[in-house]
């Protein structure tokens, strides 16, 4: 019973109503003591202030009632009249003290006695003009001390009975001790009313409380614990329309039904996400386990147990990779260290056949945050890896392809920029990645005007153009063909330029079409020798058989001439028809200028034409072919001449210049003849073109550009009709290796 007793007791105080009444009425109690203290402090105050003026005002009567005794000397008159006063009930002691603090009077018999306690009398020292230390309270506060100066006076200075000096200001202290008994009983009488007044409005106050929270706040709490409960079991289903009043608890309530509508939509969502969590371990289409700090499997999807059976309980390095310790290189290892995921790419043995798996791996942390298990996901990508292979070999050789292609292959976005090439075009033009293609192929700076590339990216197509581009200095012929590189979403992306190199062809093609020129005029020069001999021999005949001997020369000279062009011509098609090497030898520049020169100053001279030499013949020596030099210099100095002479004019003149400069020999021909026409320039060094009719075989200006060419030099033309005409030779006097039999753009 006693025990039931203190369970319902204990029940009761840990209740909300109980908390909320005992503690708001014990701060109303503390408060109220609070304030019952601070009154009685300012009360008791008050009366020790009250006491100590009607204490002064006592010892006023008392100074009065003795001053005729002081006057008179009367002392026995002094002491009766302080020990009558102090019998009184409200005194306890009354004292009469002079200057030096003897005692000379006293309710009770202490005559003659000096003060010998500090603090226990008011000494006429301590006085002074301080009326705030006549008085003095004790430490129980049961009594009080009241100190008034005797003050000297004309009339008592005067008198029989003293001897003080009229400048003496205080004479002695009447000291009087009242009692406070009183004023403490009132006091007290006041707090103890007080405090039954503060313990029954606790009471009150409390049992108020308690009322209004067991009828006012106890429903409502009970109806939330009641929720709560149902809540917790899954049965609670808050119904709109349930609250009605606007005040704290039934907000309170709404509160709670929003937070179990709010618990049930998160739980719903929880449940459902560990479902589609354990529908995913389960059913997700790669190797899953779950590995604690041991390295143990603690749990493993179906798909890893199909495969490799029951692991739980078994090391994740031995169950299914068959070592004996740890991998080296462990992504659980470094999870479990840092707390972060890892991966790793591993060989498997399954069946005894290699198997390669892509492993990553989770941390799961406890509630503390620390890693507890590590998740370990492993996918078998043999086939992609087995794919990737393949596509590596694709790639290669698709990039053997691109690279050894015989056709120039370029890449090149949509800001003409080329992007990728391959080796064939890195060699005959360079490549800068990022630069145009524009800049690479034609040194412009701008996009060709009929863009094959352009077209591709307008319209999607293949294009095809025939362009020329300038490859290391020289024009080059090539045939464009361009395609469209898209993305996955089909969109251009870039355009492939896939370029032919047919420079040779079109030179095979000129040459052809110069076939037809060349053959008519061999024919007419053949045909123009062939009339040369017949009438040179018809000249011998005639000459023979009329025995006469100038005929006969003039004949033979005919046919000699005639056989001489005939030597000349077939020369000229052997040396122009036939790749040959020079041989070169070490040569003084200046000494093949001046043998050139003295071969042709008669024949200048002869035909009233100044021959000049602009050269130094003690040149720097340097490795050239000679004779090939020789060759090309005599025909630009003949040619000069023919074009000077028989012209009218008397002031002709073919200057011969020379120079090394840089290891380079640098010739110059130059003649103030009539000049070259520009239909004749374009044509000028085709093979059988010539401007001397049949006096010339078309063959020496072919030849010349044939030796500069096999030098690795250059030749130009600088002519215009009227302003005579030069011709500007360029090699290197150096031994080259190889050498490449190119046509040279004049």
């Amino acid at each position: 019973m006693v025990k039931e007793l203190l369970q319902l007791v204990r029940k009761f105080m840990r209740s909300l109503s109980f908390k909320l009444s005992f503690f708001a009425g014990l701060i109303m109690f503390l408060a109220l003591m609070a304030f019952t203290y601070h009154s009685v402090r300012i009360q008791e105050e008050d009366f020790i202030q009250r006491a100590a003026h009607g204490a002064l005002e006592d010892s006023e009567v008392v100074k009065a009632a003795i001053w005729d005794g002081m006057m008179t000397n009367q002392r026995v008159v002094i002491g009766e009249i302080i020990k009558a006063v102090g019998q009184l009930d409200r005194f306890i002691e009354i004292k009469l003290f002079d200057t030096k603090g003897t005692l000379h009077y006293a309710s009770l018999p202490k005559q003659g006695q000096r003060a010998v306690r500090p603090g226990e009398e008011l000494l006429p020292g301590e006085i002074g003009a301080n009326t705030a230390a006549r008085h003095r309270v004790s430490l129980e506060k049961n009594w009080i001390d009241v100190a008034n100066p005797i003050l000297n006076s004309e009339s008592c200075s005067t008198a029989a009975c003293h001897a003080h000096p009229p400048g003496q200001t205080v004479l002695g202290v009447l000291a009087m001790r009242v009692s406070l008994g009183a004023m403490r009983d009132e006091i007290l009488e006041n707090a103890r009313k007080a405090a039954v007044f503060a313990i029954a409005l606790f009471l009150a106050m409390s049992s108020a409380i308690g009322l209004a929270v067991i009828f006012l706040v106890n429903p409502a709490l009970r109806k939330l614990r009641e929720n709560a409960i149902r809540m917790g079991r899954g049965e609670y289903q808050p119904q709109s329309g349930d609250h009605h009043l606007f005040d704290e608890m039934e907000e309170l309530g709404r509160s709670f039904d929003d937070m179990s509508r709010r618990i049930t939509e998160r739980t719903n969502r929880l449940f459902e996400g560990r479902k589609l969590y354990k529908s995913l371990f389960e059913l997700i289409p790669c190797y899953l386990t779950v590995v604690d700090r041991d390295y143990r499997i603690v749990r493993a999807n179906k798909a890893f147990e199909d495969q490799f059976g029951s692991q739980v309980g078994k090391n994740c390095f031995a169950g299914y990779k068959g070592l004996m310790s740890k991998c080296e290189d462990c992504p659980v290892e470094k999870t479990f260290a840092d707390g972060l995921p890892h991966r790793s790419e591993e060989v498997w043995r399954l069946n005894g056949q290699k198997v390669y798996v892509l492993v990553r791996t989770a941390p799961i942390l406890d509630e503390k945050g620390f890693v507890w298990q590590v998740l370990e996901m492993s996918l078998d990508v043999t086939e992609l890896k087995r794919l990737h292979v393949e596509l590596e070999r694709k790639e290669k050789e698709y990039r053997e392809l691109f690279e050894k292609a015989p056709c120039y292959i370029t890449v090149v976005n949509k800001d003409f920029k080329v992007i990728q090439a391959n080796n064939l075009f890195k060699r005959d033009f360079g490549y800068i990645p990022g630069e145009h293609c524009f800049k690479i192929y034609k040194n412009q700076n701008e996009k060709c005007p009929n863009c094959p590339v352009e077209r591709t990216f307008e319209d999607g197509r293949r294009h095809d153009s025939e362009e020329i581009w300038n490859r290391n200095g020289e024009e080059t012929n090539v045939i464009v063909n361009t395609s469209p590189l898209r993305d996955e979403n089909g969109d251009i992306i870039a355009v492939m330029e896939m370029s032919t190199n047919i420079t040779e062809v079109k030179r095979l093609q000129s040459e052809l079409a110069l076939l037809g020129e060349t053959v008519a005029g061999m024919s007419h020069s053949i045909k123009n020798i062939l009339a040369g001999l017949e009438g040179g021999v018809y000249v011998v005949d005639s000459g023979l058989e009329r025995s006469r001997q100038d005929r006969i020369r003039q004949g033979w000279g005919m046919v000699k001439k005639n056989v001489e062009k005939v030597s000349e011509l077939v020369q000229g098609i052997l040396y122009a028809s036939k790749d040959r090497e020079p041989e070169y030898s070490m040569t003084n520049p200046g000494r093949v200028l001046a043998e050139v020169c003295d071969l042709f100053e008669k024949r200048a001279a002869a035909a009233g034409i100044q021959l000049v030499r602009d050269f130094d013949e003690d040149m720097s020596q340097g490795l050239m072919d000679a004779a090939g030099i020789h060759s090309a210099l005599s025909n630009l100095i003949s040619n000069a001449i023919d074009a000077c002479k028989d012209t009218g004019r008397t002031q002709y003149r073919v200057v011969v210049s020379g120079r090394v400069e840089n290891d380079r020999l640098i010739l110059r021909v130059s003649d103030n003849g009539p000049g070259i026409p520009l239909e004749v320039k374009e044509r000028l060094f085709n093979r059988f073109y010539s401007t001397k009719g049949s006096k010339g075989t078309g063959l020496g200006l072919v030849l010349t550009k044939k030796v500069v060419t096999e030098h690795k030099g250059t030749i130009r033309l600088d002519s215009s009709p009227g302003r005579g005409t030069t011709f500007s030779i360029e090699v290197p006097l150096k031994a080259i290796e190889t050498r490449q039999f190119d046509r040279e753009a004049v």
